[in-house]
């Protein structure tokens, strides 16, 4: 998967309509984290959201949007069941993990939208997954959740005043620019905002490398 694609012209404006749904939308962001098939894509849709069902052929219906828009592309063919059967499936993924449509000028490009408490969850759950001993307690995920939406709505603060920053600057690499923003938003803050910020930043790591730790993870010490 690349890093980012950029989409211009007529892409980014089939882009813009094939993102205009909430489904294509999570289907797009599944696809960034992992290769999927069709059937993975229905789990994982019913899961995020069991009470409204998706059908294998909606799938299949935006998949083929998403195709068409350049967002997705078939990665290849996996087979069916557990790996005996002669049944072929289709297997996609993203183009690339950031994918920007192109405006006017570089500081208009899309970002992801701000984290929820909600979504900061659906983070840390899968977690567990890779080894991680997330707290069965739920009070004590959303506690971890809630300073996960307090870091990044702290950092986005000050984005504005960092885009202005950029416009001095002669043309970017859009990676480059990405960065540098983040940097320079933390910069902006105030004071107090800018300890709360490392405060916060802390606290979620230290409980996330603890969580690792705990778990079946492998020490990071030994590396």
């Amino acid at each position: 998967m690349e890093a980012l694609k950029i989409l211009t012209s007529d892409e980014a404006i089939s882009a813009v309509h094939a993102l205009n749904d909430d489904t294509r939308r999570r289907i797009l962001n599944a696809l960034k984290a992992k290769k999927m098939s069709t059937t993975e894509l229905v789990e994982f849709l019913s899961k995020d959201d069991p009470e409204n069902s998706i059908k294998p052929q909606t799938v299949r219906y935006h998949l083929k949007k998403l195709q068409e828009s350049n967002l997705v592309k078939l990665d290849g063919y996996a087979h069916a069941g557990n790996g005996n059967s002669h049944i072929l499936k289709k297997v996609w993924r993203a183009v690339a993990e950031h994918i920007f449509i192109a405006a006017t000028t570089i500081e208009d490009f899309p970002e992801r939208e701000a984290y929820e408490v909600a979504k900061a969850r659906n983070i840390i759950r899968p977690l567990e997954e890779i080894g991680f001993k997330i707290p069965e307690n739920e009070d004590a995920v959303a506690e971890i959740a809630e300073l996960f939406v307090e870091w990044d709505t702290l950092w986005r603060k000050c984005r504005d005043e960092a885009a202005k920053d950029l416009k001095n600057i002669g043309t970017l690499d859009p990676n480059v620019y990405v960065s540098l923003r983040r940097i320079l938003s933390i910069l902006h803050l105030t004071d107090s905002e800018y300890e709360r910020y490392w405060e916060v930043s802390r606290h979620v790591t230290d409980r996330l490398r603890k969580a690792y730790r705990n778990g079946k993870g492998k020490n990071p010490e030994v590396y």
